[in-house]
C-alpha cells in the first residue's frame, strides 16, 4: 500500500481503517464526554451558586482537558518512542474502558468533582495517545500517501467533533434522569474503539536506547533543542501552534459572536462551529488531493491567506447566513493550512526521535490555546473590543501570517505554484518516479524540448533538484532573483574555465546528498530530434557512488513554449493542454556512455509516444 496512490488505495487497506476507526471513536467519546459533563454542570451548579458557578465549572473542565498535555506531554513522547507505536496505541485505548467506567459511576453518583476527574483521565488519555497516533503513519502510510492520510485524520476528527458533541446533547436530554444508561453507552464506544485497535498494523520499536526522563519537562526541552536546529522543524511547530492559537480564539470568539453580533441562540452557535469543523475536514481532504504523493508546503500560505480573508469578512458581517458560509470558508482555508505541516512535521522528524518531536508540538499547541483564552480575556473583557473585532483582528492577523509564511518558505511557494500553472497549461502523465530516490544525491538526466522542461522534471520529485543553465538566462531581469532563490548554475558555453566550474558544482552538490538535473543535449532541440549527448555529465558524477536517473519528456513539442517554428512563443498549432509524457527510467549504477544514455532516454521518449523505441523521434511523434 506504500506505493499505492490515492484515497482508493487507502481505504481499501483494513489496517488504516482500523486505525481511523480506533481514533474517530476516541474523538467522539471524548466530545460526547465533555458535552455531558458541561450540561450536567451547568445545571447542577446553577442549582447551588447560581448561573456564575456554573461559568467557573465549565471554564473549569476547560483547564483540566489542557493541563494533562503540559504536565505529561514529555512522557508520551517517551512511550512512543520507546515501544511499537501499534502497541502504545493499544494499550492507551483499553485505558479508556478504565475512565469510562469510572465515569459510569461520576454519573451515577452525580458528583461534579469526580466527573471532572474523569475528563481529566480521558485528557490524559489522549495525551498518550497523540504522538503515537501522529507518529505511527509515515511507519505505516509512507511518503506517497501521507498528505492523504492527514488528511483522512483530520476530517474523521472534526467529525467526531460534530457528531460527538451533538450526540453528546441527545443523550443528557433523553437520560438525564437516567445517569447510568448515558454511562453504558459511553463504556460501549470505549469498547468498540478497543477492540479496533487490536486491528492496527503492527510496528516495531523505534530502538531508542537511551534513559528514561523522568522530569517531563526534560524531555520538552530536549525536543524543543532539536526542533530548534531544524529549520524546517521550527518553521512546522510554529505553523501548527499559530493554527491552533487562531482555531480555539474563533471558537471561543464565536460563543460570544452569537450573542453579541449576530444575536442567535445557542443552538444557532452551535450549527456556526458545524460550520467550521466541516469546512476544516473537506479542506483536510482537498489538502490531500492537493498535495498528491508529495506534502506540499505551497499550501499553507494559501490556507493561511484565505483563512485572513474569511476571517475578515466573518469579523465585518452581522448577517447569520453570512457568518455560516464565511465559517466554512475559513474552516477550508484552515484544513488547506494545518495538514500539510503535519505531514511534514512527522516525515521530517527522526524515526528514533518522532515521538518526542511531536509531543513536544503538542506541548506547544496547547501554549497556544492557553494564550488564545488570555488574548480574549485581555482583548475581551480588559480592553472592550466585540467579538466581531476579535475575529476581524484574527483575520488580519493572518494574512500578515500568509505574507510571512511565503518569506519564511518562499522556494516551497514557487514549485507550488509554478505546479499548478504547469498543470493548467498541460496534462501531466507521470510514471517511474518512484526511481528517484528520496534521499540521497542523483544526477536528473533529460531529453530538452521545451523552455517548461525545468519545471517539468520538478514535478518528477518532491525534492528540490539544482539545474545547469545558460548565463544568458540566468541574468534575465525579472527571472534572476527566482533562479537564484532556486540556485541554478550558471555557464556560458563559450567559456571553458565557467563550465568547469559548474561541473565542480555540480559534482559538490551530488556529493553533499542532492540532486542535480541536466540536459545532456546542451540546448534546446530545434527541430524535434533528440541530438547527441555531451559528457559533462561523466565529469559530474566522476568517483561518486550516486546513479544517473534517465527521463524522456514527450508531448511538448509544437507547444509554444518549444521552439518549432525557430523560436518560443511562434508555435500555436497545438490543442489546449496536451498530453504530456514523463518517463523516469530505472536508476543507472554503472558507467555510461553517452550514446547509451541517449538511448535510454529515447526508449523513454517512445514509451511515452505509445510507440517502439527507435534510433531518434521524429518531430511527428510529439
Amino acid at each position: 500500500m506504500k506505493n499505492e496512490a490515492g484515497y482508493t488505495p487507502l481505504l481499501a487497506d483494513s489496517r488504516f481503517e482500523a486505525f481511523l476507526w480506533t481514533q474517530f471513536l476516541g474523538a467522539f467519546n471524548d466530545n460526547v464526554y465533555k458535552m455531558i459533563v458541561s450540561l450536567v454542570s451547568v445545571r447542577m451548579a446553577a442549582q447551588v451558586a447560581g448561573q456564575a458557578g456554573g461559568s467557573r465549572y465549565l471554564a473549569l473542565a476547560g483547564a483540566v482537558f489542557v493541563v494533562p498535555f503540559l504536565l505529561f506531554a514529555g512522557y508520551a513522547g517517551q512511550l512512543a518512542d520507546r515501544f511499537s507505536k501499534t502497541r502504545v496505541l493499544q494499550v492507551t485505548k483499553a485505558f479508556e474502558i478504565i475512565a469510562m467506567l469510572m465515569g459510569l459511576a461520576a454519573l451515577v453518583t452525580g458528583r461534579i468533582d469526580l466527573l471532572l476527574l474523569v475528563l481529566f483521565l480521558l485528557a490524559t488519555q489522549a495525551n498518550f495517545f497523540s504522538p503515537a497516533k501522529y507518529g505511527i503513519l509515515p511507519e505505516t502510510i509512507g511518503t506517497v500517501n501521507l498528505s492523504r492520510a492527514n488528511g483522512l485524520l483530520e476530517l474523521t476528527t472534526f467529525v467526531a467533533i460534530v457528531i460527538g458533541t451533538s450526540f453528546g446533547t441527545f443523550l443528557y436530554e433523553r437520560w438525564q434522569l437516567q445517569p447510568a444508561k448515558m454511562g453504558l453507552v459511553l463504556l460501549g464506544i470505549a469498547v468498540v474503539g478497543t477492540l479496533a485497535s487490536l486491528h492496527i498494523r503492527k510496528v516495531p520499536a523505534a530502538g531508542v536506547s537511551e534513559g528514561f526522563r523522568w522530569n517531563p519537562f526534560q524531555e520538552i526541552v530536549a525536543g524543543a533543542r532539536v526542533i530548534r536546529q531544524d529549520a524546517s522543524l521550527t518553521f512546522c511547530v510554529i505553523g501548527i501552534t499559530w493554527f491552533w492559537f487562531i482555531g480555539a480564539l474563533f471558537q471561543l470568539a464565536l460563543l460570544l459572536e452569537g450573542k453579541e453580533v449576530l444575536h442567535v441562540s445557542e443552538s444557532h452557535v452551535g450549527f456556526l462551529v458545524t460550520a467550521l469543523a466541516a469546512g476544516i475536514g473537506a479542506g483536510s481532504v482537498a489538502a490531500g488531493t492537493l498535495s498528491g504523493k508529495r506534502i506540499e508546503l505551497g499550501l499553507v500560505p494559501v490556507g493561511s491567506f484565505f483563512m485572513g480573508v474569511f476571517g475578515i469578512l466573518l469579523g465585518a458581517t452581522t448577517k447569520y447566513g453570512h457568518a455560516l458560509v464565511y465559517l466554512a470558508g475559513l474552516g477550508f482555508a484552515a484544513g488547506l493550512f494545518a495538514v500539510p505541516l503535519n505531514a511534514w512535521l512527522q516525515e521530517k522528524a527522526d524515526a528514533k526521535e518522532r515521538g518526542r518531536i511531536l509531543s513536544t508540538n503538542n506541548f506547544a499547541n496547547m501554549v497556544g490555546v492557553i494564550g488564545a483564552s488570555g488574548i480574549l480575556w485581555l482583548l475581551h473583557d480588559k480592553a472592550g473590543w466585540n467579538a466581531g473585532a476579535i475575529i476581524l483582528a484574527a483575520g488580519i492577523a493572518m494574512l500578515l501570517g500568509a505574507y510571512v509564511t511565503v518569506a519564511a518558505i518562499p522556494l516551497a511557494c514557487f514549485r507550488f505554484v509554478m505546479r499548478g500553472l504547469i498543470n493548467l497549461i498541460f496534462r501531466i502523465e507521470l510514471e517511474g518516479e518512484e526511481n528517484i530516490p528520496l534521499t540521497g544525491g542523483a544526477l536528473l538526466a533529460a531529453n530538452h524540448v521545451s523552455y517548461a522542461d525545468a519545471v517539468l522534471v520538478g514535478l518528477t520529485t518532491p525534492r528540490t533538484a539544482r539545474f545547469m543553465m545558460r548565463r544568458i538566462y540566468f541574468e534575465m531581469p525579472l527571472a534572476k532573483h527566482i533562479f537564484r532563490m532556486l540556485k541554478a548554475v550558471p555557464v556560458e558555453e563559450v567559456s571553458p574555465r565557467t563550465i568547469t566550474l559548474a561541473l565542480r558544482e555540480a559534482h559538490s552538490v551530488l556529493e553533499e546528498g542532492h540532486l542535480f538535473a541536466i540536459f545532456p543535449e546542451g540546448h534546446i532541440t530545434l527541430d524535434g530530434e533528440i541530438k547527441e549527448f555531451k559528457r559533462g555529465y561523466e565529469r559530474i558524477v566522476r568517483g561518486l557512488p550516486v546513479p544517473i536517473i534517465p527521463i524522456g519528456i514527450e508531448g511538448v513539442w509544437g507547444h509554444w513554449l518549444s521552439c518549432k517554428n525557430g523560436d518560443v512563443f511562434r508555435s500555436w498549432d497545438h490543442v489546449w493542454r496536451p498530453r504530456v509524457s514523463i518517463r523516469v527510467g530505472a536508476p543507472i549504477w554503472d558507467p555510461i556512455t553517452p550514446e547509451e544514455l541517449r538511448c535510454k532516454v529515447i526508449a523513454l521518449v517512445a514509451e511515452g509516444a505509445g510507440v517502439g523505441a527507435t534510433d531518434t523521434v521524429s518531430p511527428e511523434m510529439a
